[in-house]
């Protein structure tokens, strides 16, 4: 039977992605507003979100030396100096007097395993922390990418606010003049200014937000200041490519999702209930384990006419069995839950491939849905910047008053900030859908001991 030709375009492409992953380059946020980029590698090592990431894995690799120390010889050393007086009734005084000091090696010998499958479990956790730190950062990166755009929204709402407040401003002077000429009365003024103060406080208040939402991002990025220069008025248009987002869902829907965070996680879980079964397994069998000590004694004991000296040195060597046979059927419990927590995981993992796959094929869709509502917004915008291009010229011919001109302008200013709002809406939907699938170009910013 021969496949049909959909099917075998899609088994073609999926297998295309196995081999090399589709080229980005050009794509993000970064690549279009150029000052985001040295930002997110600040990020790296400033933000708060990371250093806390970092300092887990510190901790989680500084326990595994306690998992290498059952495996390695245990040495100790011991002295001991001591003096002591008796006086008995009626009878001459003595006193003693000895050195002693002694030194001890033990090591586990053979536990069928037990020792080597906890630290590959520590090994395990190594790995897990490691893949929490690039998470941590992935979804740091997709945060500050976010936010840095929605920085550039709010201070194109403070340029359009700023300028409804010059237009009240001069509005009301217009009309100040007029009352003073008599030709409007004073109710009519009160009403501009009344205007006039609504502008400054909407000015106010998106000042306010714009600052705020500055703050917020500093300290997310870990900076303590970010120039207002090199923030843009104006969010560049980006361009969609949908045979790019298309061969990106192919190829995780394929083998990608294999490779993303959680689905490790689960795998390695997994496999810790494996590694847990398997020392759970031996707790019953026969432990074996070898010591060796050596110790030296120097005594001495004065009284009245004597003083004796005893030297004593000793050394021993052993191999010892430990054997428990029953212990109330705790093994057998904690080989249940072992079991049970495999189950779990592997339950889980099946959950969240589903789940995961419907969510990008969801977000494959809403992105071609902002497309289309950013084009809309363009063509908007095109439209009302030829209508007020048009007033400009209708007034160097005497057509067109400078109010006029003024509420046409206020207008485009509102379209492109619902324009930006679009180039927002859709640069964020595609960072996300290209962090989900796993190849997110920031991951590049970070140290490769962190991805393994």
């Amino acid at each position: 039977m021969r496949l049909p030709i959909t099917l075998s375009l899609i088994l073609a492409a999926a297998a295309s992605l196995r081999a090399e992953a589709p080229s980005i380059q050009g794509t993000m946020p970064e690549d279009y507003m150029p000052g985001l980029k040295p930002l997110l590698v600040e990020a790296v090592e400033r933000s708060p979100n990371t250093i806390a990431a970092s300092i887990n894995l510190a901790a989680i690799e500084a326990s595994k030396y306690g998992s290498i120390s059952q495996l390695l010889p245990q040495v100790g050393v011991g002295a001991d100096y001591g003096v002591s007086h008796e006086t008995i009734s009626d009878g001459a005084p003595s006193t003693s007097k000895g050195l002693f000091y002694s030194a001890n090696v033990s090591q586990n010998v053979f536990e069928w395993g037990a020792l080597k499958n906890q630290l590959a479990i520590s090994n395990l956790q190594i790995k897990v922390a490691s893949r929490q730190f690039e998470d941590a950062y992935r979804l740091l990166a997709i945060t500050l990418r976010e936010q840095y755009m929605g920085i550039i929204n709010k201070k194109i709402l403070v340029r359009n606010q700023a300028f409804k407040q010059q237009i009240s401003e001069e509005s009301l002077a217009a009309q100040q003049v007029r009352f003073e000429a008599g030709s409007v009365s004073e109710a009519e003024v009160q009403g501009f200014k009344l205007d006039l103060e609504e502008a400054r406080l909407m000015r106010d208040r998106a000042q306010e937000d714009y600052d705020n939402a500055k703050r917020i991002f500093m300290h997310l990025v870990g900076i303590e200041s970010l120039n207002d220069d090199s923030i843009p008025t104006e969010l560049p248009h980006p361009e969609f490519a949908a045979a790019l987002a298309d061969s990106i869902l192919t190829g995780f829907v394929g083998d990608g999702i294999e490779s993303t965070f959680q689905s490790e996680i689960y795998k390695m879980s997994v496999k810790e209930g494996d590694l847990n079964y398997s020392i759970a397994k031996v707790r019953l069998l026969p432990k074996v384990s070898a010591a060796a000590s050596y110790s030296f004694s120097n005594y001495t004991s004065a009284s009245t006419g004597s003083i004796s000296q005893v030297g004593v040195q000793s050394e021993a060597y052993s191999i010892a069995a430990n054997w428990s046979i029953f212990d109330g059927f705790a093994t057998r419990g904690q080989k249940l839950a072992a079991l049970a927590s495999k189950r779990l995981y592997e339950r889980q993992r099946q959950t969240y491939v589903d789940q995961t796959i419907d969510l990008i094929t969801d977000m494959r869709h809403q992105l071609g849905f902002s497309s289309r509502a950013l084009s809309l917004a363009e063509v908007h915008n095109a439209l009302i910047g030829a209508e007020v291009k048009r007033l400009n010229q209708d007034r160097s011919l005497g057509y067109a008053s400078q109010a006029t001109i003024d509420t046409g302008t206020l207008n485009f200013y509102a379209t492109q900030y619902l324009m930006a709002y679009a180039r927002m809406d859709y640069m964020s939907r595609w960072t996300e859908f290209i962090s989900l699938a796993g190849i997110d170009p920031a991951i590049a910013n970070i140290s490769a001991r962190y991805v393994r």
